[in-house]
């Protein structure tokens, strides 16, 4: 016997390719990865090449309850090839993003590929402005990472500290062990 429809019945939603659905925050992480994507569509940044704003999806259909929903946040050529630039990431379920000021990218940028960054500091920051913004209105709190100072180089370790009569401790330790096993045995030998 065939099942019964009611005429104003829902149809059930079709199962998604590769048989999975995805979990809540991994939902919630590919929307908000696609409606940024929508917001930044036409944006373009830097001279040539020209970059545009790319946010990662999550990766598979779940996030392990959001503890794997950091997602990238990128500016890739428009066209051709030049390397991607990382500019931070965002976490929607913990509701947070960091974002990478020019100075702390451009010195990435360089040890990695070995020249210059090729996108102007200008183009740069109005890019982090315009994502500061959008992820600001969407609920995320944004910080912005500017690089440390580098920490001065500790100077060579000090030499090990002398013991008695300028020693070295280690010498003082065996001699001292030593003393103490020849007293032993020679306990032994005449008690």
């Amino acid at each position: 016997m065939a099942p019964v429809v009611e005429p104003d019945a829902e149809p059930e939603a079709e199962q998604p390719e590769g048989g999975e659905y995805r979990t809540m925050f991994a939902t919630h992480a590919a929307l908000f990865a696609e409606r940024l994507k929508d917001r930044f569509a036409k944006k373009i940044y830097g001279r040539t090449p020209h970059r545009v704003l790319r946010i990662d999806e999550p990766e598979g259909p779940s996030t392990a309850g959001g503890k794997l929903a950091r997602q990238p946040i990128s500016l890739v050529p428009r066209r051709g090839t030049a390397p991607t630039i990382v500019c931070g990431w965002v976490d929607v379920a913990r509701k947070e993003a960091q974002l990478r000021g020019h100075e702390s990218v451009a010195k990435r940028y360089e040890a990695h590929h070995g020249a210059p960054i090729d996108i102007a500091e200008e183009d740069y920051e109005r890019c982090i402005d315009d994502l500061s913004e959008a992820l600001t209105g969407g609920g995320i709190k944004v910080r912005v990472v500017i690089p440390e100072e580098a920490p001065a180089r500790q100077t060579a370790s000090p030499a090990p500290e002398a013991g008695a009569q300028g020693f070295p401790l280690w010498m003082v330790g065996a001699v001292g062990a030593t003393a103490f096993l020849l007293g032993l045995m020679i306990g032994r030998m005449t008690g």
